[in-house]
């Protein structure tokens, strides 16, 4: 089924909005004080003692500031923001590059409990995602709701981590549109060729309810909804597109994107210092999803998938090790398929990061991860990395056997809450890779 979506006019408007704040962004508002002058007994006129011009810094300077700062280092939480319109870099996900990202934000509407958050991206690789979340939503004080907008990212751990550290209930319907014209595919298993790279487009829609607790040290969340996908030709004119290289068998789904009723769980147990920049501490992760094929039975399968992650101080928290473990595990329905571009995958800024995106996908999969961070100073951490992991079909055992490897070094660069961005330089069998990401590895 083909999905039919009006982009044009939501483009041209994120377009002229993201244009109109880059003008007032340049724009520094001087603020003079008012002269000051001592009373005088007599009516002889006062002498004025002369004041400085105080000029406020500029929107552009504050928004240079709230990037290398924590967001309630602001007053209410957000940081740099005109009103309801926070503007935003982002990177939605891996292939699109940077991107400017508007979001609309008006936390408890009204003195009521109710929040609204939209936002809207068109990234340099035309790449586009819209969303907008009604209800109580999960967040910490004036700042952003956080969601994942990555394919590349294990659904639902992903969602589930990023709010791990927020208490209270929540429950709110959420809509969301995604139009990725760059997908890479290089076939499903661990012994696939690098020069058996194809792209393909991926649009898709997700309507859903989520309801949520955090309490103490734990979260909870559910949710479920309508996913419906459609797989188009690829827009990377140097890749051939999935349709042309690979039959149907190795490729399941690309001739007809299958629509799915989801369910989803999982639990997060959050017991790290400072969860967007730790130093001690652990947190472990677990969910299971369900999808149903709207049309059929072609395309029917489960998940189970658990992110645990480790932080050891080694004599104070300048030294850290930090290790990582992730395990995922699809099953399909007999007589049934996962489609290609739903399984899990291997490759990226976050996952064996010397091989590239999505480069090793399967029914699962399994990474172990390490780094030794070092803080030179407050504001930046240096780093020594190693990782193995692998994928696998469903008839193969999770063992340490034929794993892939790869080790490195990085940068980041942070502020006392959060890593604003890094740099990573990693080696792998397939060669080396560099990777500039906004937020911390894990």
């Amino acid at each position: 089924m083909k999905l039919s979506f009006i982009r044009r006019t939501v483009t041209v408007h994120l377009l002229s909005t993201v244009t109109t704040l880059a003008v007032i962004a340049g724009l520094a508002i001087p603020v003079s004080a008012q002269d000051a002058a001592t009373p005088q007994e007599a009516p002889v006129a006062a002498t004025p003692t002369p004041t400085p011009a105080v000029v406020n810094e500029g929107a552009l300077t504050r928004g240079v500031k709230s990037l290398t700062s924590d967001d309630d280092d602001s007053s209410d939480g957000r940081g740099f923001h005109l009103g309801p319109l926070v503007p935003r870099a982002d990177i939605t996900s891996s292939g699109g590059g940077v991107a400017p990202v508007l979001h609309f934000w008006t936390p408890n509407i009204g003195g009521s409990p109710f929040d609204l958050h939209a936002s809207a991206s068109y990234s340099l690789y035309k790449y586009q995602y819209y969303d907008a979340q009604f209800g109580l939503l999960p967040h910490r004080g004036g700042r952003l709701p956080r969601i994942e907008t990555s394919t590349n990212a294990l659904f639902p751990l992903a969602d589930l981590e990023k709010t791990s550290d927020v208490q209270g209930f929540n429950l709110y319907a959420s809509a969301r549109y995604r139009d990725y014209p760059r997908e890479d595919y290089y076939g499903i298993g661990s012994a696939t060729a690098r020069e058996s790279h194809a792209d393909y487009r991926l649009q898709d829609e997700l309507y859903e309810g989520v309801i949520r607790y955090g309490f103490s040290k734990v979260s909870i969340m559910g949710r479920a909804g309508l996913l419906r996908t459609d797989v188009r030709e690829g827009k990377d004119a140097d890749l051939p597109n999935v349709e042309a290289a690979f039959a149907e068998s190795a490729a399941p789904g690309r001739l007809s994107a299958p629509d799915f009723i989801h369910y989803s769980a999982g639990i997060w147990f959050e017991f790290r210092d400072e969860p967007r920049n730790p130093h001690r501490g652990v947190s472990l992760g677990v969910a299971a999803s369900r999808f149903d094929d709207r049309n059929g039975a072609a395309f029917e399968f489960s998940r189970v998938s658990a992110d645990a992650r480790e932080y050891l101080p080694l004599g104070s928290d300048r030294h850290v090790l930090a290790l990582r473990q992730v395990v995922s595990a699809d099953r399909a329905d007999d007589g049934s398929s996962i489609p290609f571009y739903m399984l899990s995958t291997l490759g990226g800024g976050s996952l064996l990061r010397a091989f590239p995106s999505f480069r090793f996908r399967d029914d699962r999969l399994m990474l172990l991860a390490s780094e030794y961070r070092f803080e030179a100073t407050q504001r930046i951490e240096l780093a020594l990395i190693y990782e193995a992991g692998k994928v696998m079909s469903e008839d193969e055992a999770f063992d340490f056997k034929d794993l892939r490897s790869n080790y490195g070094a990085g940068i980041r660069f942070k502020s006392r809450r959060k890593v604003h961005f890094r740099v990573d330089a990693m080696r792998g069998a397939e060669g080396m890779r560099w990777h500039v990401k906004l937020g911390r590895s894990f």
